[in-house]
């Protein structure tokens, strides 16, 4: 059994492309970039509308981690500090050895596989060093990226909420829940 993370020391997670870090209160301009531009935040929460929201996020984040609920990292390209998304796991039921994955990435990185690599950096964390046995997203059916995202990374649809959300074209959109299992991971 691997040494399951503990919380003590905040984890930066690296790639060839990306470093993965801890959210800092310096980081609520560049975080409200993304989470107040309405076709980001399109299928996720409203969006944004100042700086002391986006203050307000992180301080809930980092309060998150200190109670060990929690981790959620900010996305950078490598040698870059300025954030571009923001990706982490939620709902860490340690007996049950399942969390939940959330994510979203500034819409100019979009489709530059940015959302694979990120992802698959916290998978692996997820798999080897918190010792999960499911990660589990929930999306709304018809974020066909997001779907998508999640079935290269081989998740697979596991159940459907049906008119579970309110979306801004003013009807209810189904919400997926998918799930990926350690013996699944590639």
């Amino acid at each position: 059994m691997p040494e399951v993370f503990d919380f003590t020391t905040f984890p930066t997670l690296t790639s060839d492309r990306l470093v993965l870090r801890a959210p800092e209160p310096d980081d609520a301009a560049d975080l409200l970039v993304w989470r107040s531009d309405p076709v980001v935040q399109r299928y996720n929460s409203a969006p944004m509308q100042e700086v002391a929201e986006a203050a307000a996020l992180i301080a809930d984040l980092r309060r998150e981690y200190a109670d060990r609920r929690a981790i959620h990292w900010l996305v950078t390209l490598r040698g870059e500090d300025r954030p571009v998304g923001l990706f982490g796991f939620g709902g860490w039921e340690r007996w049950h050895r399942r969390a939940d994955v959330g994510y979203d990435l500034r819409r100019d990185h979009w489709g530059r596989g940015i959302a694979t690599e990120a992802l698959g950096l916290l998978l692996r964390f997820g798999f080897d060093r918190m010792d999960l046995n499911r990660v589990e997203a929930q999306t709304i059916a018809d974020n066909h990226e997001s779907v998508r995202l999640l079935e290269r990374l081989g998740f697979r649809r596991d159940g459907l909420r049906r008119s579970y959300s309110l979306e801004d074209d003013g009807t209810f959109h189904d919400g997926a829940i998918y799930g990926l299992l350690r013996h699944e991971y590639r």
